[in-house]
Order: C-alpha cells, then structure tokens, then sequence
C-alpha cells in the first residue's frame, strides 16, 4: 500500500519530520526540494509505503469479501 504525500513548511522542520515519520513509513520519491508559491518554505513530493501492509490478516472496512 502507498500513499502520495506533499511536505510543506520550514527546510529545517521537513527535515525532523522526515526522519520521525520514516520510523514507519518508507519513503521513495525525489530528493528536490520546491520553494512554496505564495507563502513562506519548501515541499517536497514523496511515496509513503507501509513495510508491513501486506501481511495484515483481519480485512478491513471496503476490502469486501475473503
């Protein structure tokens, strides 16, 4: 499972989040960093996947039936 993400605000404070969320998610994605258009900071573009994802084994809501 992966999820789109777009990281705005300060380079220094991106960078401390990065490495709390990579504690769970691996990341993939380009290193650039964009100024923000119109307000003060950066982004940065990523893949977020869950390592374990796959081996969930109770279904959840929307998965339908086994």
């Amino acid at each position: 499972m992966t999820v789109k993400l777009r990281v705005s605000g300060d380079p220094a404070e991106i960078e401390v989040m990065l490495k709390v969320l990579g504690v769970v998610f691996d990341f993939s994605g380009s290193d650039r960093i964009y100024p923000n258009h119109g307000a003060p900071g950066v982004r940065v573009y990523l893949t977020a996947r869950i390592p374990w994802a796959g081996e969930r084994d109770q279904p959840r809501r929307g998965d339908g039936p086994q």
